[in-house]
């Protein structure tokens, strides 16, 4: 019985660690204002990220030139992790937030957000399980 109790409690645990990581994540997200510069949003974004990084929390980009206008897509992951040349996904999509720059401003952020943009200008969208 006791063996149950400690499973318990650890998936309690486990679960409000996952839920205290999310909430830190979610303040920089929140932080993040349409209009703001691309070198703003990158101030916003690298409180606790590990060294030197040009590209703080930015798990990926993606950039797109669409009717004279230069789409880039930054996915926060909150975790310093990057995803470098040709290897596999490591983390899952859901799990990222996209922030939608044009032309160096941010426009907005979220998957809704992009999925919006994404049906305006046909760019392509990552699927998220």
């Amino acid at each position: 019985m006791h063996s149950f109790v400690g499973k318990r409690v650890l998936l309690l645990a486990a679960v409000a660690g996952t839920t205290l990581l999310g909430a830190c994540k979610d303040k920089r997200v929140k932080a993040v204002d349409a209009g703001i510069t691309r070198d703003s949003l990158l101030t916003v974004l690298s409180p606790g990220s590990r060294g030197s990084d040009s590209l703080p929390n930015v798990y990926r980009t993606d950039r797109y030139l669409i009717d004279g206008k230069t789409y880039e897509i930054f996915y926060f992951s909150g975790t310093s992790q990057h995803l470098f040349g040709p290897v596999k996904d490591t983390l899952p999509w859901k799990e990222l937030t996209p922030i939608v720059m044009v032309d160096r401003m941010v426009m907005g952020k979220d998957w809704a957000y992009l999925d919006s943009i994404s049906l305006a200008h046909k760019i392509p969208v990552h699927k998220r399980d």
